[in-house]
């Protein structure tokens, strides 16, 4: 008697164990199918001026556009010093006008700067 008890046992096991897999493989084949990464936003900026600048005209662009100082002390709850927040470049939404610093990738922006100037990596 032992030993059916112990086949029994063994193909209940077995059974369940596939169900399992098949249930896990089933739950990654619907993630696969369902779970698209791909992503995409367009936008049509129209007469759009850029406005490269170096930073002590970027400062006084900015001043005489909006009054704003270019440069701010700020202070953080955390720390005794304050530290120091200094423009980098600025987008104008009345004249549609990006100011920034020329090569300046971080701020402006690398495809931006082929957009405006087109080729300049050298052909190789």
């Amino acid at each position: 008697m032992r030993g059916k008890q112990e086949r029994t046992q063994l193909y209940h096991g077995a059974r369940m164990m596939a169900s399992i897999i098949t249930g896990t493989m089933l739950l990654l084949l619907v993630g696969c199918a369902g779970s698209d990464k791909s992503y995409r936003e367009k936008h049509e900026v129209r007469q759009l001026t850029v406005v490269f600048l170096d930073e002590p005209s970027l400062h006084k662009e900015l001043e005489s556009r909006t009054g704003r100082q270019p440069v701010r002390l700020l202070h953080q709850m955390n720390d005794t010093a304050p530290s120091v927040k200094t423009l980098r470049g600025f987008y104008d939404y009345g004249s549609n006008t990006i100011y920034c610093p020329k090569w300046d990738f971080e701020v402006c922006g690398h495809e931006l700067h082929h957009a405006v100037l087109g080729q300049f990596h050298p052909q190789h």
